[in-house]
Formats: C-alpha cells, structure tokens, sequence
C-alpha cells in the first residue's frame, strides 16, 4: 500500500499537482479556491508544500486530499487517473492487511471508550458521595444540638471545608 503512495509521489511532481488544482501561481504562491489572497507555497527541492492560511502541508496526495476535502487514499486513486492512469488497485493481501488494521484500531477505541466511561461512572460515585458528605456536615452545623464554635461544630466545619476542596479539586474549580 505504502508502495502505491511512493510510485505516485516519484512520478508525478507536486508543481503539476498545484497547477492542476490551483491555476497559475501569483507571485510565486497559489490561491486555495474560493480565496482572495494567496496562501499556498510550493516547494519543488522537497516537492511538498505549506498552507499558511490553513497550517497545514505535505506531498502532492496530501495537496490533493487537503483541496478536494477527500482522505489521502481518495487522493491517491483520483491522482492517479488524472495523471496518467497509473495503477493503484490493492492486492488481496494488502486488502486483508488493511481489514484487519482496521479491526485492530476499531477494538483499541472501543477499549479506550470503555475505559473512558468506567473512569468518568467512578467520578460521578465521587463527586456524589462527596456531595451526601458536604449535606450531613450542613445539617449537623444546622442543627440545634450543636452549639456554634463547640468542638464538635469545628470539627465539622473543618469536615465541610475539606469536602468542599475535594469537589472543587475534582470539578476543576481554581482555588
């Protein structure tokens, strides 16, 4: 597949590419469609280019995906058909070989998302754990059995402040 890329890139130079999509340069830089000024530069020692007005850059299938709005393997197959009609069908190995990368990241996302919703369920059971905790310390500061400023109504202060800090950490508030 790699190999696909490689024959397309050392075949066809990326000023054809540019010229193909973009028109004649103006003051040595290209204009992406539809825009008023010029942003594209075109690099033929590296044969690659820079978007300034978009930060991003790459080989001539990388221009052509980045005009077009089309993945790099899209790119490639359309490159090849306007630019000589140069072969890029996939062997059955390459096929299976790609299917089975495409398996191998679809189960790592599913783990990582997996992960994801254990690790935020357990936030929640402690955010709401802290907030009974920060209720019980209101009712008992609220309540008419514990004198203000008593040793027990400080020690639950404390509490409330140490829980309130707790949520605050957890929730993201600055101190």
């Amino acid at each position: 597949m790699r190999k696909n890329f490689e024959i397309i890139k050392d075949q066809i130079s990326i000023e054809s590419v540019a010229q193909y999509l973009l028109g004649r340069p103006v003051h040595g830089m290209y204009r992406f469609p539809n825009e008023k000024t010029s942003s594209i530069k075109i690099y033929p020692q590296t044969q690659s280019f820079y978007d300034f007005g978009r930060n991003t850059g790459g080989d001539c299938i990388r221009l052509w995906s980045h005009v077009k709005g089309c993945d790099n393997w899209q790119a490639l197959n359309e490159v090849s058909a306007v630019f000589g009609g140069i072969s890029t069908a996939l062997s059955e190995t390459d096929k299976k070989s790609i299917a089975e990368r495409i398996k191998a990241q679809e189960k790592e996302q599913e783990k990582h998302r997996q992960a994801k919703r254990r690790e935020q369920k357990q936030w929640v059971m402690q955010v709401d754990r802290l907030h009974e905790e920060l209720e019980l310390y209101d009712n008992l500061l609220n309540s008419p059995h514990i004198p203000p400023l008593s040793w027990v109504w400080t020690w639950c202060m404390n509490g409330k402040q140490l829980v309130e800090h707790k949520l605050n950490h957890l929730c993201g508030v600055p101190d």
